[in-house]
């Protein structure tokens, strides 16, 4: 009788181990995508950016100070196939609303978009950077209270995307399919201050290269973005949570 039980229970658990190997979890991919990827060089370099359900790609020479290209939207895993459905395109304007549909490669560090044929690096998995997430202006704060916009996640929309080290922003109109301006680079936040490394800006080729530090904290899970713009003048940002505008 011990001998038929054995021999059972090895039965049952080589039937739940092949089941673990056809039908591989949904959550382990979407968990393994989540933070900052790249491929290429100084020249001619691609910063692909995943966090919660929208991604953020851009393509630029760092070398030249030249932008290439930016598009981005929102994401999900089914079984190993990334579906991507685009919100903003620079080269493309026709492809805003459709999706993409790419069988994907995944490890710990690295991701292979097989029918693309390209290899991502991993750079970070969304830390050690507080600010992780897809961000949305929605005002500005006077007199240390937030002033937002009546409607500031549609159609026109200005966001960030940021992992754990990398940042990308792009203002663009859902609406009409208009790509309007776009930057980003590296990050990183220590004692309230929040340093951005610009590593391409649609506006002026003369700010890549810059670091530029802003004070920011969270009031009410609000992002207050407080400093000097870029290209001159002071700022006092408010930055609403993505996820919580789309509640």
């Amino acid at each position: 009788m011990r001998t038929c039980c054995i021999g059972l229970l090895t039965i049952l658990f080589s039937l739940l181990v092949l089941t673990s190997f056809n039908n591989p979890s949904q959550d382990t991919p979407t968990s393994l995508l989540t933070g900052a990827w790249s491929v290429g060089g100084p020249e001619n370099q691609t910063i692909a950016i995943f966090t919660g359900n929208v991604f953020a790609i851009a393509n630029y020479n760092f070398t030249d100070k030249k932008f290439i290209s930016s598009f981005g939207g929102t994401w999900k895993m089914e079984g190993h196939q990334l579906i991507r459905k685009i919100e903003w395109h620079s080269k493309d304007s026709s492809t805003v609303g459709t999706e993409i549909f790419n069988e994907v490669q995944l490890s710990a560090n690295n991701l292979l978009i097989k029918s693309a044929n390209e290899s991502f690096n991993r750079m970070d998995n969304g830390t050690p950077g507080e600010l992780a997430g897809a961000w949305i202006i929605t005002g500005n704060f006077i007199n240390n209270k937030a002033s937002k916009r009546a409607n500031p996640f549609y159609p026109r929309r200005t966001m960030k995307v940021l992992s754990g080290k990398y940042f990308h922003w792009i203002a663009y109109n859902v609406a009409t399919k208009q790509f309007l301006n776009a930057g980003g680079g590296t990050y990183t936040t220590a004692n309230g201050k929040y340093t951005e490394n610009i590593t391409f800006f649609t506006k002026t080729a003369e700010s890549v290269g810059k670091s530029l530090v802003f004070d920011y904290s969270f009031i009410e899970g609000d992002w207050r973005h407080q400093g000097q713009k870029s290209t001159g003048g002071e700022m006092d940002e408010c930055w609403t949570k993505r996820e919580v505008l789309e509640k």
